[in-house]
């Protein structure tokens, strides 16, 4: 038989010579068919969980069945594709290899237009660090000048000063 909280709480008891105290019984009574309806509401709440872990489970387990005919599927179209790809790479390397042959011919030439060119270029470095070098020492010689023209300045101004101090 199966108590609810209502029947818990409308339980009733029949009196006799000093029995039970009728408010403790009925307030205790009261507190179980609470802890009853917690116990009821928790257990229903356990079983939406469960039914919406089974209805999950299910849809996991076709999406597994989907995945494994999606998998096979994927193998065989692989091999399919392997096999078309190996006998159309062996085309392509053999015409890959005649094209090697030709461009090797022309990277050749233009190895040696490069050599020349490299060489040119030396040869214009060469010519250009000559330069700065030149360029380089006229500046210096010019701070150098520019410095010394500076050092008497800074001497007239200073003989000015102790004349005009003294005076």
């Amino acid at each position: 038989m199966k108590i609810t909280p209502i029947d818990v709480q409308r339980q009733g008891f029949s009196r006799r010579f000093r029995g039970l105290d009728p408010d403790e019984v009925r307030g205790y009574l009261t507190l179980v068919a609470e802890e009853l309806a917690a116990v009821e509401r928790e257990r229903a709440t356990l079983e939406q969980q469960v039914k919406h872990m089974e209805g999950l489970l299910e849809e996991h387990r076709q999406r597994e069945g989907i995945l494994k005919s999606t998998l096979l599927t994927a193998q065989k179209a692989s091999d399919d594709i392997r096999e078309a790809a190996n006998r159309q790479a062996e085309a392509s390397v053999k015409e890959a290899e005649l094209q090697a042959d030709k461009l090797l011919e022309l990277a050749q030439g233009r190895a040696h237009e490069v050599e020349s060119g490299i060489l040119e270029l030396r040869a214009l470095r060469t010519a250009l660090r000559t330069d700065i070098r030149a360029l380089v020492t006229r500046l210096t010689s010019l701070l150098d000048l520019q410095e010394e023209a500076e050092l008497e300045d800074n001497l007239r101004f200073l003989k000015r000063r102790e004349e005009s101090g003294r005076g």
